[in-house]
């Protein structure tokens, strides 16, 4: 079975002040990182839910990560494919976590972090993503997508890798911790 790699980086970033995915580590922007992660992770294929000219645009406005993903799936039509998600704003994350997602037989995500993640691009998952970003009061969370698709949480000993940086604080830090310059 084929991994297909979505980035998911719609979101407005406004705690942040500019684009998270146009922030730069090393020469590379977030956007060129987590593609290579996924390249890194096997991942032959890689789609960007992201707002702009170089992604795909949310079908559903306004519906966060769930309704980028959607997107993502009705446009390529994806069928039966394993697919790694990763988040746009994750500077510490590495090709070592996904390969540990990847090595699980079933759904699975990091314990106290739905994203990454790895499922199974199937009708029910489809389904799902229809009818809860159909209804304005649905659960438009990664969270209840994964328990809707029976996804497993797994440990990562090397949690600090999976902080989210959404304030120009948090990237300073994270910056900090990964010891190159921007």
């Amino acid at each position: 079975m084929q991994v297909v790699g979505v980035v998911i980086a719609g979101g407005k970033s406004t705690r942040m002040g500019q684009d998270k995915a146009l922030l730069e580590i090393a020469g590379l922007t977030q956007l060129e990182r987590c593609k290579q992660l996924l390249r890194e992770a096997g991942c032959q294929q890689i789609y960007v839910s992201r707002n702009s000219a170089d992604g795909i645009v949310d079908r559903l406005p306004e519906r966060g990560p769930l309704g980028g993903l959607s997107s993502v799936l009705h446009t390529l039509e994806l069928a039966s494919e394993r697919l790694l998600i990763v988040p746009i704003d994750m500077p510490l994350l590495t090709a070592d976590a996904l390969y540990h997602l990847l090595a699980q037989p079933q759904p699975a995500y990091f314990t106290g972090s739905p994203l990454p993640c790895v499922v199974t691009c199937s009708a029910e998952l489809m389904n799902y993503l229809t009818e809860q970003l159909a209804n304005p009061s649905g659960d438009w969370s990664i969270r209840g997508m994964l328990q809707a698709v029976a996804a497993q949480p797994v440990e990562w000993p090397y949690s600090y890798q999976l902080q989210n940086t959404n304030t120009p604080q948090q990237w300073r830090h994270a910056i900090e911790m990964l010891g190159v310059s921007i």
